[in-house]
């Protein structure tokens, strides 16, 4: 119970300075810069040489030899069929499901 005649005190936002803005513009850039160079590289490892992904940490392996890995803001499925014994590769973002990739 508050007592009377209390009146809560505003929370009063202070703005960022431009110092504050600039690092966050260049933390945000280079992460982004980061991302995209990783999942380049990792397309173009999984597409043309149709092996797994560098930058991209195995996640979980099925029994069937397939496997998930998981990068910057991206994932890569390795599906093996053992009749063909062919190895097939997809690559999507972390939230799309598989029949979305790239």
């Amino acid at each position: 119970m508050k007592a009377a005649g209390y009146v809560p005190k505003k929370r009063v936002k202070k703005p960022l300075s431009k110092r504050t803005k600039l690092f966050l513009k260049i933390f945000i850039s280079a992460l982004l810069l980061t991302a995209v160079s990783f999942f380049t590289a990792d397309y173009l490892i999984v597409k043309r040489n149709k092996k797994p992904p560098v930058f991209s940490i195995k996640v979980y392996e099925y029994d069937n030899g397939s496997a998930d890995y998981y990068g910057l803001f991206y994932k890569v499925w390795e599906d093996y069929d053992p009749f063909d014994d062919e190895t097939e590769y997809f690559l999507t973002f972390w939230l799309f499901p598989k029949f979305w990739s790239i």
